[in-house]
């Protein structure tokens, strides 16, 4: 069941993420990806020690994926908000290079926690 939410969610993400693609400010929609991929992360990273062994190492798989995909979606948002800070930044700017960091750290403890359980599972 754990797992089919997992499944769900990821192909929800991936829905979004063309979604997203959609929009004219790309600083605001990398963010937005990176902020759902570190929810598809940590709930896949949650799920983990709650599945069989053949299960958790998808679940694990799918935390490392979507966790991948954070960073990524980081380092672009980074990049596209450095394009804003070009202009004086203002507070929008702000909140949207702490939300892609707060994306990247929830990505890295998923990561982090998947990690653990590998190695004591």
């Amino acid at each position: 069941m754990r797992l089919e939410v997992v499944r769900t969610l990821a192909r929800d993400l991936a829905e979004e993420l063309e979604a997203l693609s959609a929009l004219d400010d790309d600083a605001t929609a990398t963010v937005e990806g990176a902020l759902r991929a570190a929810d598809v992360a940590n709930l896949a990273a949650c799920t983990t020690p709650e599945l069989l062994e053949t299960a958790a190492t998808r679940a694990a798989a799918a935390a490392y994926l979507a966790a991948g995909a954070v960073r990524a979606l980081g380092i672009l948002a980074d990049a596209g908000v450095g394009d804003a800070h070009e202009e004086p930044h203002g507070e929008y700017e702000q909140n949207l290079s702490k939300d892609a960091r707060g994306a990247v750290w929830r990505a890295q403890l998923a990561v982090r926690q998947v990690d653990e359980f590998m190695e004591t599972g």
